[in-house]
């Protein structure tokens, strides 16, 4: 299915079936300042999780705080736009979803409104059934990992071996920096044969989070930035929008073929209690809840303050400067290249 969504300054045309997106503002010559309906909602369909890693930004534990399946259609129906449809793809997350007792019943909820679902999971719960159950429902499937240690834990290969496209998260920080670098030099390409892609996270001081373990602009950190370019890496490679500043100033892919950080300009947040933010790391701050608001007021009105905050006051010599929107605004810290 093909999504065709055009205003005055804003034009947005997605595959579903394979995730290619393509924006342009009043000419193809321009970026859009942000969309008229998110392109993609991330959603905490519960905060539970059994694992406790160490570095949770959401602090999640085995606490059962499930969002119903009442509350989730509520979501779908006020991401609906009246005129233009929904979101393009739905991310969500927890806590761990596959321990959410109804989470077969939220991938169908949302495919019944034409959108893409993909998860996040640590893949400890995952089992041939649940893969069987899923395949077909999904976009894809993300693993998160921190080290390759974990990946026979992970269940990964079910995934593949059920023919689900699958991702691996792998949250990079001050220790684990040279497994990043090895990575990029090929060195776990025999486990990377049939992932689709492996997508670097930034490590964030939020939840369980702790502030030693942010990315420094270090050695390390620069060898890895110098390997993107020619890296050795069998399968595809991605970054979150928190790389966003650092690839645009270290790296040679061309400036206009990154996104700056799109969070509460094309991209949004809503959590497990139905609290809408710009970003899962905003720690509450911008969030207004769908049971006071209509998402739409949120979206265009209530935003505006995060959006018009939101400006690169970097004073760094940078090429990248007017694309780059500077810093994290929740935690500008793990930008290691701003001034």
């Amino acid at each position: 299915m093909k999504i065709r969504r055009h205003f005055n300054d804003y034009n947005f045309i997605a595959d579903q079936e394979t995730g290619i997106t393509f924006r342009w503002g009043k000419t193809l010559n321009e970026n859009p300042y942000f969309a008229p309906i998110p392109e993609l909602a991330d959603i905490s369909i519960s905060n539970h999780c059994s694992k406790g890693c160490s570095f949770c930004y959401r602090n999640s534990k085995p606490d059962n705080s499930f969002m119903s399946t009442e509350d989730y259609e509520l979501i779908m129906k006020n991401l609906k736009h009246s005129q233009s449809g929904s979101v393009f793809q739905v991310a969500l997350g927890g806590g761990e979803p596959l321990e959410h007792p109804n989470i077969v019943d939220i991938l169908d909820i949302t495919r019944s409104y034409d959108v893409v679902p993909n998860f996040t999971t640590n893949g400890i719960f995952l089992t041939k059934k649940i893969a069987d159950n899923i395949k077909g429902k999904v976009g894809a499937v993300a693993v998160s990992l921190t080290n390759f240690d974990d990946y026979s834990e992970s269940n990964i290969e079910l995934l593949i071996n059920s023919e689900i496209r699958t991702n691996i998260h792998f949250v990079v920080d001050n220790q684990n920096i040279k497994d990043a670098i090895k990575i990029l030099i090929g060195n776990y390409n025999h486990l990377l044969q049939n992932i689709n892609a492996i997508v670097f996270l930034t490590y964030k001081p939020a939840g369980r989070g702790e502030t030693s373990l942010v990315l420094q602009d270090n050695a390390d950190f620069q060898t890895f930035l110098s390997l993107i370019d020619n890296n050795k890496c069998i399968c595809r490679i991605g970054f979150d929008a928190c790389f966003v500043p650092m690839l645009m100033r270290y790296t040679k892919t061309r400036i206009e073929y990154i996104d700056a950080c799109e969070v509460g300009f094309f991209s949004v947040y809503i959590d497990e209690k139905l609290n809408v933010s710009p970003c899962s790391f905003s720690n509450g701050a911008d969030s207004y809840n769908l049971r006071e608001y209509d998402f739409y007021d949120i979206w265009l009105n209530k935003f505006k303050d995060f959006r018009s905050r939101h400006n690169n006051m970097c004073k760094q010599d940078c090429i990248a400067k007017k694309s780059c929107r500077g810093f994290c605004p929740y935690y500008p810290q793990i930008t290691t290249c701003y001034k």
